[in-house]
């Protein structure tokens, strides 16, 4: 039963994320002027994300598994 609890609270992936975590490291070495400032919005993408607790994107990430 304690196994089974564990499971219901580890969170399912947000593939939305994986696509920012992406675009964080092409920002990273791609050297553009507005780098700074799309990185500075990526971050704040990703805080905005934990505080939520939630995928922001949760129609796209559904699986077939998913009902």
């Amino acid at each position: 039963m304690e196994h089974t609890a564990k499971q219901e609270m580890k969170a399912k992936p947000c593939c939305c994320m994986a696509l920012v975590g992406v675009l964080v490291i092409v920002f990273a070495w791609w050297k553009v002027l507005w780098g700074a400032i799309a990185l500075t919005v990526l971050g704040v993408v990703i805080i905005l994300k934990e505080l939520v607790r939630q995928c922001c994107c949760s129609s796209t990430c559904k699986t077939k598994n998913d009902n």
